[in-house]
C-alpha cells in the first residue's frame, strides 16, 4: 500500500514570521460565516438515563492520589446535527464525571488538542497534579465526537483504491511524482471520510454544541474550561458562541483562532523549523560529550549528521534494502520535539536510524532501538525508558484482505469542516514548494490537504467574543505547533476579553499544570481557583532545559524581556503525573501520524 500521510493539525526569527504572514489572503476563498442560533436542547437528550460505573482510569487516578473521588463513566446521545436533531441517527459521546469533595464551585471540563485529541481521563488527571481541582469542582471529561471512545469517525475506502495510489520516495523532493502523490492522497482521504453522513457533523462547532448540552445535562449555569493547542480553538469557539455560560477559561498554546485553519497550518512549517533550529540542535551539541555521542558538537555538526544518516536511508529505501522512510525519520522527531521532556526521545529517534542505516534490515527492528539506548549516558534515561522507545517502533501493520478498508478517525476532518480553503490543490503544492526552500527541515511537511477536495460547506465563525468574561491565554516564545505570532494576533483581536502570559525563551506546548514555569503556574493557579487575573499582560522566564545549566537566550519577539528563573524552581508536575504525560504525548503525535505505514 502507499503511504498516506496526514495533514498536520499543529498549528516563531521574527523575520520568518514576516515573510510567512505576508502570504496574501486573496489565495483563500472569503470566509462567510454562517453563524445560525445556538440550538435549542430537545427535552428527550436531558431526560435520557445515564448509566454511571467507574472509569477504567480510575483506579489509576486514585493510585497517585488517593483522596480523589470515584470518577464515573458513560456514554450519552447527542444529535448527529444539533440544527436538525431528527434528521439523522444519534450518536453517543463518551464522558466521564466526578462530584466536588468540597463546597462545589462549578462544572470544570478541559481538551488536550488535536484536533482528535481524546480527553475523557483529563480533566481527573490534571487534578492529580492540582487536588483543589477535586475539591473546588465537578469534574468533566469526554471525547469529542468522532474520536476516542466517542462515535466514531470512519474513513472508508478499498483496497483497489489504496493500491492504485501513486507513490513518492521521499514528500521533501519537491517534484512532479510529489505533487501527484500528494494530490491522489488528498483526494483519496476526502472521500473517505465524507463516506459516512457522520463526516460532515465532526466539526469543532457541534462539539461546541456537545460542551454545552453537556453542561446543561450535569445542572450547571457555566462552564469552567482549560484548553491545550486545538483545545484552545474549541474554547473560543464555545466562549463566542456562548458567552454568558463562560466561567473561567484558561487556554494554553493558542492556535490563531480567530483566523482560519489554513491561517494555523501554514505557520507549522517555520515554527517548527524555529524550535529545531534554535533549541534542538543546540541543545544535541551541547550534550554531545555525554548524552548524544557522534551527532555533534555544534549545531550546524548536528545537521550535516542528521542530513547524511536521512541521506543513506533515502538511498537504502529506494533499492528496496528497507521500507523506512527518510521522510519517517522527520515525523518523528517533529512528533516529540513540542515537549522538553522529550528531546531525549528525538535523539534517540536520529540514532535509532543511525543504527538502521548502520545494520539495513527491512524495518527498524529491537537491535536498532537497543544499540541506540546504549549509546546514551545513564544521567538521561530517567527522562524516558527502553520500553517507551520501543514501543514508537514495535506496531507492526495489520494487513487485511477485506476490500473496504476503513483509513480510521482522520482528524483533518474537522478542519475541513470548520473553515473555508481553497479548492486548487496545486495552490498548496506551490505553497510547499516555497516553504521546503526557505524552511529546508519542515517546509513540507503541509503537503496538499484533503479539505482541497472536501464536498460540504464549511461551519464557520467570526470570533469577536462580545460579553464574554475575560480569560487567561498562556503561550511559550518558541513554540512549534502552535506558533506565538499566531497566538499573538488572535489575543489582538479579542484584548477586550483576555489577559496573556507569555513564557520567554520557552518553547514547549503545553505550559499550564505541564510545563517548566513556576510563574506560569502562579498565574494560572490564581486565576481558576480564585478568579484573580493579572491587572496586565505578563512575560514569565522560564527554567533549563533537560540537562542544562541554565536557560539559553534565544533571540525572538520576547528577547530579554523575563529573568529566567532558577532550576530549583523547576515544576515537577509533569514528573509526578506519567499519566498526564501520556495523554499529551498521544495528542500530540497523534495528528502527525502517516497512515498505513
Amino acid at each position: 500500500m502507499a503511504p498516506l500521510r496526514v495533514l498536520v493539525s499543529a498549528v516563531a526569527c521574527s523575520a520568518m514570521a514576516l515573510a510567512v504572514l505576508a502570504v496574501p489572503s486573496a489565495a483563500l476563498p472569503d470566509r462567510k460565516p454562517a453563524e445560525p442560533p445556538a440550538p435549542a436542547i430537545p427535552q428527550r437528550y436531558l431526560d435520557q438515563p445515564i448509566q454511571w460505573a467507574p472509569c477504567s482510569f480510575d483506579a489509576s487516578i486514585k493510585q497517585q492520589y488517593p483522596q480523589a473521588p470515584t470518577t464515573n463513566c458513560a456514554t450519552v446521545k447527542v444529535p448527529m446535527d444539533w440544527h436538525n436533531p431528527d434528521a439523522h441517527p444519534d450518536i453517543k459521546v463518551a464522558i466521564s464525571h466526578s462530584k466536588a469533595t468540597g463546597p462545589v464551585r462549578g462544572l470544570l471540563t478541559s481538551n488536550p488538542g488535536g484536533p482528535g485529541g481524546a480527553g475523557l481521563n483529563l480533566t481527573a488527571t490534571l487534578a492529580v497534579s492540582r487536588p483543589q481541582m477535586f475539591r473546588d469542582f465537578d469534574l468533566l471529561g469526554f471525547d469529542p465526537r468522532g474520536f476516542g471512545q466517542s462515535e466514531a469517525l470512519r474513513c472508508l475506502t478499498t483496497t483497489e483504491e489504496l493500491a492504485a495510489l501513486p507513490t513518492t520516495p521521499d514528500y521533501r523532493v519537491r517534484d512532479e511524482q510529489t505533487h501527484r502523490t500528494e494530490i491522489a492522497e488528498a483526494r483519496l482521504q476526502a472521500k473517505a471520510c465524507a463516506a459516512t453522513e457522520f463526516g460532515r457533523f465532526v466539526s469543532s462547532q457541534q462539539t461546541v454544541y456537545d460542551m454545552d448540552f453537556l453542561r446543561a445535562l450535569l445542572g450547571h449555569r457555566l462552564l469552567n474550561f482549560v484548553g491545550y493547542s486545538y483545545g484552545t480553538w474549541l474554547g473560543g469557539w464555545y466562549a463566542d458562541t456562548y458567552p454568558q455560560r463562560v466561567g473561567r477559561f484558561v487556554l494554553d498554546s493558542n492556535m490563531d483562532w480567530t483566523h482560519s485553519q489554513w491561517d494555523n497550518v501554514n505557520f507549522d512549517p517555520w515554527s517548527y523549523q524555529r524550535r529545531f533550529d534554535t533549541q534542538f540542535k543546540p541543545w544535541v551539541a551541547r550534550h554531545a560529550d555525554q548524552i548524544t555521542g557522534p551527532l555533534g558538537t555544534t549545531a550546524d555538526e548536528v545537521q550535516r549528521t542528521y542530513d547524511s544518516i536521512r541521506g543513506k536511508l533515502s538511498e537504502l529505501h529506494r533499492a528496496g534494502t528497507t521500507d523506512v522512510r527518510a521522510d519517517d525519520l522527520d515525523f518523528r522527531v517533529l512528533g516529540v520535539i513540542g515537549n522538553n521532556r522529550r528531546f531525549i526521545r528525538a535523539t534517540i529517534d536520529i540514532l535509532v536510524h543511525d543504527e538502521l542505516v548502520k545494520a539495513p534490515a527491512a524495518r527498524i527492528q529491537a537491535g536498532h532501538v537497543e544499540g541506540a539506548w546504549g549509546r546514551l549516558a545513564p544521567a538521561l534515561q530517567a527522562f524516558d525508558s527502553l520500553a517507551a522507545i520501543k514501543s514508537r517502533y514495535g506496531v507492526p501493520a495489520v494487513a487485511t484482505a477485506a476490500a473496504e478498508v476503513n483509513l480510521g478517525a482522520i482528524s483533518t476532518t474537522v478542519r475541513c469542516n470548520d473553515t473555508a480553503w481553497n479548492k486548487d490543490p496545486r495552490f498548496y503544492t506551490r505553497e510547499a514548494d516555497r516553504m521546503a526552500k526557505r524552511y529546508p527541515w519542515a517546509g513540507y511537511l503541509n503537503g496538499v490537504p484533503m479539505c482541497a477536495f472536501w464536498p460540504y460547506p464549511p461551519q464557520d465563525r467570526n470570533l469577536d467574543l462580545k460579553g464574554a468574561p475575560r480569560m487567561l491565554l498562556v503561550h511559550s516564545e518558541l513554540d512549534p505547533q502552535t506558533a506565538y505570532e499566531g497566538a499573538l494576533r488572535t489575543y489582538k483581536d479579542i484584548t477586550h476579553a483576555a489577559r496573556l502570559v507569555s513564557i520567554d525563551d520557552e518553547g514547549q506546548h503545553g505550559q499550564y499544570i505541564l510545563g517548566p514555569s513556576a510563574c506560569v503556574q502562579q498565574f494560572g493557579d490564581r486565576f481558576l481557583f480564585n478568579g484573580e487575573l493579572p491587572g496586565r499582560n505578563e512575560i514569565c522566564g522560564t527554567s533549563p532545559l533537560p540537562e542544562d545549566g541554565s536557560v539559553y537566550e534565544v533571540r525572538g519577539p520576547l528577547d530579554g524581556k523575563a529573568v529566567p528563573l532558577p532550576r530549583s524552581l523547576l515544576s515537577s508536575a509533569a514528573d509526578a503525573n506519567p499519566l498526564l504525560q501520556e495523554i499529551f504525548d498521544q495528542a500530540a503525535e497523534q495528528p502527525l501520524k502517516a497512515l498505513n505505514r
